[in-house]
């Protein structure tokens, strides 16, 4: 391995050459003082180096909207327009892991809707929602590295999107979505309730091999690309807590949680050896209920913890949740509705809105370096790490798999609680680049049947029903052992819209202080506002070493190094 030689005084990138450049310009400068016409200053403009700011890329367009007139209040148009821009190798749930955008452009209300009327008074105001009008505004967005983007866009009309938070940084019910987008092949599929826009590629560089960009020295501009948001979002997010989350715990030691701190404690584990027994071929209530109690399992809960609602959609609490009340008096609830595709372990077996994907979080033991327990693991030093789940409708298999399962978001399909079984199965990718495949990897292929007239192992999944599923997220499959560590819970509806808990709504970061106990909401001490429980950093998968000495000798080899940091 090269080392990089020390820098020299005289070297120009040297702190104490940088520090002599400037000291002789001014000086100079102050011998100069009154003898303009004698001699001249030069000016040390470190702005023209490209090696400390290299060229750049910019995506410049044109964002349309169509749809209802929007609100307004104080003389001003209520809500923007957010243009997002995802690595076309790696986009956002359902489908990719990424977990923020690259980069974001943001069109004020007030532009887009340069000649709408405005009301004067404090009160929001509304126009009736059946008025369509149709606007545009140019919009840029800059700096880009080179590569190949998605744009996906909405229009948040609350006026309550919030990028830096979790529980504020995505549409809502009544707001738009869009994005640059394969218009024909949305109105192909205007009637599929489970149908994810494509996104058209926006390429900023040059392109160069393997799906690589380049930036040339003068910089890149990719000019008139037309982004439409029109799409009514029908949905609210997928908005929930796991069941337990919001309670006290005991203290309970752990290898992602040492000291035992009751408010790290998760409210599920799982050991890293786990088997799961193979799907019956016999369907029955005994067969299926002896193949959904091999799965851990967790339960997740509407919205937040009953204790914590009040404050949690209180406009003057700074959440605001939009959290509805639950059939029949109202529309709430987690919307839970067929995927049109069965699941890897059996075709008998459908597959389920909302879509549960458990996501390995940094390792931070001591709880120093993320008290809120918000960082996915995911970087060029450390592979993300999924787990998939599978969702069960009305908490139980035996009724899954009866049905009937609804094929449409709608009243009858929200429900206050949803079961979600843990697959010991872990997918890990390299973070910027999933689209060249990971490592599907779990502790066994095989495994004894559900029915036990049964008497030969089984494989526990289909592995082409798998890479179906997946897509180009999977490489190669191998027998080996999970990575142990925290993994955080995230919910998707083919909206786009996703929920993940741990957020910030449920502790407090550093510079706000530690939790304090009031009224059964915590809060913080140096910056106080409330901390809701159940969104806390107890709202985790927990992946723990072996307990039996069969486990701890198939895992003494380890876990496989496409899934450990490098």
């Amino acid at each position: 391995m090269q080392r990089t030689p020390p820098l020299r005084p005289s070297d120009p990138r040297s702190p104490r050459a940088t520090s002599t450049r400037a000291a002789g310009t001014a000086a100079r400068a102050l011998a100069c003082v009154g003898l303009v016409a004698a001699c001249t200053v030069p000016i040390d403009d470190t702005r023209n180096d490209k090696r400390l700011f290299p060229a750049q890329g910019v995506i410049r367009g044109t964002v349309t909207y169509v749809g209802p007139r929007p609100c307004t209040r104080d003389r001003h148009v209520v809500g923007d327009a957010i243009i997002l821009a995802f690595d076309r190798r790696n986009p956002p749930p359902p489908l990719g892991i990424a977990a923020s955008a690259v980069n974001f452009a943001v069109v004020p209300g007030d532009t887009l809707f340069a000649n709408e009327p405005r009301t004067r008074g404090a009160e929001l105001s509304c126009p009736p929602t059946g008025e369509i009008v149709s606007v545009s505004a140019p919009f840029t967005m800059s700096p880009l590295a080179g590569a190949s983007y998605s744009l996906v866009a909405f229009y948040h009309r609350s006026g309550r999107f919030q990028p830096q938070f979790r529980y504020r940084n995505q549409p809502e019910a009544g707001d738009l979505a869009g994005g640059y987008v394969d218009q024909r092949d949305a109105d192909l599929n205007s009637g599929n309730p489970s149908y994810v826009p494509k996104y058209l590629p926006v390429s900023v560089g040059t392109p160069g091999p393997d799906d690589t960009f380049t930036i040339p020295p003068e910089g890149a501009l990719t000019d008139n690309v037309p982004v439409t948001i029109a799409r009514v979002v029908s949905t609210n997010r997928p908005t929930f807590f796991p069941a337990g989350a919001e309670l006290p715990a005991t203290k309970t030691p752990s290898a992602g949680n040492p000291s035992g701190e009751p408010r790290y404690v998760p409210v599920v584990t799982m050991t890293q050896d786990h088997r799961v027994l193979a799907a019956p071929a016999t369907v029955n209530l005994e067969t299926l209920t002896r193949y959904e109690g091999s799965f851990p399992a967790v339960t997740l809960g509407y919205g937040v913890a009953p204790d914590e609602l009040d404050v949690a959609t209180s406009l003057s609490a700074p959440f605001g949740l939009p959290l509805e009340a639950l059939p029949p008096a109202g529309r709430g609830g987690l919307l839970v509705f067929g995927r049109g595709a069965p699941q890897p372990e059996s075709a008998r077996i459908p597959a389920l809105w909302p879509q549960v994907t458990f996501r390995k979080l940094v390792d931070d033991p001591e709880h120093k370096a993320d008290p809120q327990s918000l960082a996915f693991q995911g970087s060029n030093k450390a592979p993300a790490v999924l787990l998939q789940g599978l969702t069960l409708l009305d908490e139980s298999l035996v009724k899954t798999v009866a049905g009937p399962i609804g094929s449409a978001p709608s009243v009858a399909a929200l429900r206050g609680r949803v079961k979600v079984l843990v697959r010991p199965a872990a997918l890990c990718v390299d973070a910027a680049r999933p689209d060249r495949g990971g490592l599907v990897v779990t502790p066994s292929l095989t495994g004894e049947s559900a029915d036990p007239a049964e008497s030969a192992p089984k494989p526990v999944f289909d592995e082409g029903a798998l890479r179906r599923g997946l897509g180009s997220l999977v490489a190669d499959v191998r027998a080996g052992c999970l990575p142990l560590g925290r993994y955080a819970m995230i919910a998707a509806y083919p909206s786009g819209q996703v929920w993940t808990t741990p957020n910030e709504a449920g502790a407090c970061a550093a510079l706000e202080g530690s939790l304090v106990e009031r009224d059964k909401v915590g809060s913080c001490n140096r910056k106080a506002r409330p901390v809701l429980y159940s969104q806390g950093p107890r709202a985790v998968l927990e992946i723990v070493p072996p307990t039996t000495p069969e486990g701890q000798a198939a895992c003494a080899g380890g876990v496989p190094v496409e899934c450990l940091p490098r």
